[in-house]
Order: C-alpha cells, then structure tokens, then sequence
C-alpha cells in the first residue's frame, strides 16, 4: 500500500528539536518513502492521497512505562499515599484478577492509546498470553515485561514469572512489533539473588532490563537501612547496568545518583503526573539534562495518572518544572516532544521509529487542526505540549497500516472492551 499525505504541516527533526514544515511524505508498505515538495512530480505513485490541509503530522507517540491492565483499576484508588495505594488498594484487587480480565483491560489501554496517538509503549504486565495477545491485537508496537517478584534463585512463583517472559517471547516473537524485556519490579519486591538470576537470563536470552527505581522516599530510606547505600548504588553494584536499562520514575536521586544513571546510559522514564499524584514528587529532570540523562516520558497505569493521555504528560512535565525551579526555560516544548518519541522509541529498542524520516517506520500520526486549540498555527510544537488534549488525533499509522482513520478504529469492538470491563469490576470490587 502506497500513501501520500499531500501538503500536509509536518513536525520534521532539525538539530535537537523539531521545525514545522508544509510537505508531501509518502509511505510505500511500512516505511517513509520520501519528504519532499512534491512526492508525484518526484515520481512516486500512491493507491491513496490524503488532502493535508488544516492538518498536521508527527511522529508517533512513545508511552514509555505503563501497566496497561491496570485501566481496570482507573478512578478506584485515588487520594491515597504511594505505599497504602499500592499495597493497600491495587494489590488486592490483582489478587482478583482473571486472565480475561486482563485481556480486556489490556484492550481497554490500547484504544485509549491509540486515539490519543501512542504507536508504541512499554508494558509492565501480571500475566502470560493474555496482555501480550490483547496488545498483538491492537496494532501497536511495544516492549513488554512481566513483572518479576521473588527471593532467591530457588523461588518457585519467582522462577514460574521468569517461565511467562519466556513463554511469550516464544509464543509471540515472531511479531515484528513486539520486543521482549525482564521486568524486575523493583528493589523492594525482589532480593539479590533473584536479580542474580534475572540478570543471567538477560545475558541468555539478549534481552534488556525494565525495572521501578528511586520512586519514593520510603523506598531509598529502606534501601539504604539495608544495604547503606541508594537503589541506585545498589543496581550499579551488582551489573544491573550493564544491560540496556530502563528505569521508571527516578523521582527521588541523589547528585550522585544522577551521575550513575548519565554514565551508565540508563533510560529514566519521568511519569510527572503519576509521581505529583501519589505525592512522590518531582524527578529532577532539568538536572538530569544538564548531565545529559536519556530522558522519556511515560504515563504509568491508568490506576495511578488516570489516563494514558500521552499529551497530558507532555503539557504537565513542561509545566511542574517551570513551576517547582522557577523557570521557565527549565524543561521547553522542543525537549519533551523529543522525549515523548524519539527517546522513548530508542529506549523501548525500536531503533527505526519515532522520527519522521526517510527510511524510517511509517509509524505516525495525523491531527486534526481545525480545533480551537490548534488555531492560529503559530507554533505546533509548542501546540503539542501547550495546548492540544490528545483528542485533535484523527488518524494513526503503526507500519503504514491505519490503526484509527478518521477517529474509526475497525479491529478493535468499543462496545464489548466497555462492558467487559465494567462487569470486570463489578465483580472485583464487590
């Protein structure tokens, strides 16, 4: 299939940000074929021209941490402190969990992701199959994990987590779309030789690292009773990375903590909104630019942000940080949109999307200008964390395949993801 997007505003890379540019991009199959004046008078030959006018174009959206089954849980643990949020409230209705219940939830993220233009996200999940089957289904790229809690290398549920990764890889990995990663869940659910173990399967299996690091408070003051040193310290001492890493939240760091994860390469997964609401706070991301961290943005679970909003996110970590330095430089629209897709691709390990480039995955979205919150078109980018909601997105292309066109979303049944997770619900919060 060969589409062209005729004379359409696109927010091409320049330098370390973005320009907006009027253009015609063709895709051929699952690639950008050409950026060009005029991609017909160059040659090219569509089976399907898109008017560009009072539209704009942009590379997909890269969610870069979430737990996409917990959007069963949204708007049912709210106004709670991390801890008593998660161990209190959430963990007790995973216990109720069915895989089919997980299924749908999956489902339930991945349409309210692609309507608000995600083309790819990493997951943290509970289960085998069933997020993994629910996530093939729905068109979208993305790096998934199982979330591994154990202690010891003889632990048998910890062993049975590490068994469902590998159940999936093999089940699903000859999807082009999906990656596969080891989720520790974090330093306070899994001991040394558990993370001794994941490690050595890592290093087996070729796969990267997902892991919650430095979230709050509570959680370097314990590691540091323990071990007398910060997580990150911790992680560091015994190789953790080594591996291409991915680190969610990273809200509570130390200078040279900040120094460890920029010398180590380690992706940081800011969650803004997340953090602000279970009173974790904030990452200290204008430091982490300063020493040049790789920085992505994530919306975690919908439990917890309460949506998967990936513009949310933009607009609130541009915002908190002006606000909490005092300044208004401290994190600018052309930052977060790279973080928001380009970073948050080359952190997931898709090294051919989250740009509109020549040669690369056709992996993109289209907006929809005639909006008032698009209109004048002074600046798009500025647009995108400023004053878009996520809901101007009309059209996403995931390996120039439509996934939504004009807001239709054809391989995905609405109705039944609503009233499966309604009834979900029902039961598990009896």
């Amino acid at each position: 299939m060969k589409t062209l997007f005729k004379s359409i505003r696109a927010l091409l890379p320049v330098g370390d940000g973005f320009e907006c540019k009027i253009c015609d991009i063709a895709v051929d199959g699952k690639t950008i074929f050409s950026i060009s004046e005029d991609a017909e008078r160059d040659g090219f030959k569509p089976d399907k021209t898109i008017d560009g006018r009072d539209k704009l174009i942009c590379a997909g959206l890269v969610n870069s941490h979430t737990h996409s089954y917990m959007s069963l849980f949204r708007n049912s643990a709210d106004d709670l402190m991390f801890h008593d949020w998660l161990f209190g409230r959430i963990m007790p209705m995973e216990d109720r969990l069915t895989p089919d219940d997980i299924y749908y939830g999956t489902q339930l993220a991945c349409l309210e992701m692609i309507k608000t233009g995600t083309t790819a996200f990493l997951d943290m999940n509970i289960c085998r199959d069933a997020t993994t089957r629910a996530i093939t289904e729905s068109g979208l790229k993305a790096a998934i994990s199982r979330g591994l809690v154990g202690n010891g290398r003889n632990d048998e549920s910890g062993i049975r987590r590490i068994e469902d990764t590998l159940y999936d890889m093999e089940a699903y990995g000859g999807n082009p779309r999906l990656r596969f990663m080891f989720g520790p869940h974090a330093v306070y659910t899994t001991d040394r030789e558990y993370l001794e173990l994941i490690m050595d399967k890592a290093a087996q299996y070729g796969l990267d690292i997902n892991v919650h690091l430095s979230e709050s408070v509570k959680e370097v003051e314990d590691c540091k009773a323990q071990h007398g040193i910060s997580p990150v310290e911790y992680l560091e001492n015994i190789g953790m990375f080594k591996f291409h890493t991915v680190a969610a939240h990273c809200v509570q760091l130390s200078d040279k903590d900040i120094e460890i994860i920029a010398k180590n390469k380690v992706f940081v997964v800011t969650n803004p909104i997340s953090n602000a609401k279970l009173g974790n706070g904030f990452a200290r991301i204008p430091d982490m630019i300063e020493k040049g961290v790789n920085i992505c943005i994530g919306t975690d679970s919908a439990a917890s942000n309460n949506t998967l909003n990936m513009f949310s996110d933009l607009n609130f970590i541009c915002l908190a940080h002006k606000g909490a330095t005092r300044t208004a430089q401290a994190v600018s629209a052309q930052q977060a949109l790279k973080f928001a897709t380009e970073n948050g691709a080359a952190a997931l390990g898709f090294n051919n999307t989250g740009v509109l480039k020549e040669g690369m995955a056709a992996d993109l979205i289209v907006m929809d200008m005639k909006y008032p919150s698009m209109q004048p078109p002074n600046n798009l980018v500025a647009a995108m964390c400023y004053s878009a909601s996520g809901y101007e997105v009309e059209s996403v292309m995931v390996d120039g395949e439509f996934l939504m066109e004009n807001r239709i979303i054809p391989h995905l049944d609405e109705e039944r993801i609503y009233f499966e997770c309604e009834k979900a619900m029902k039961r598990i919060d009896a």
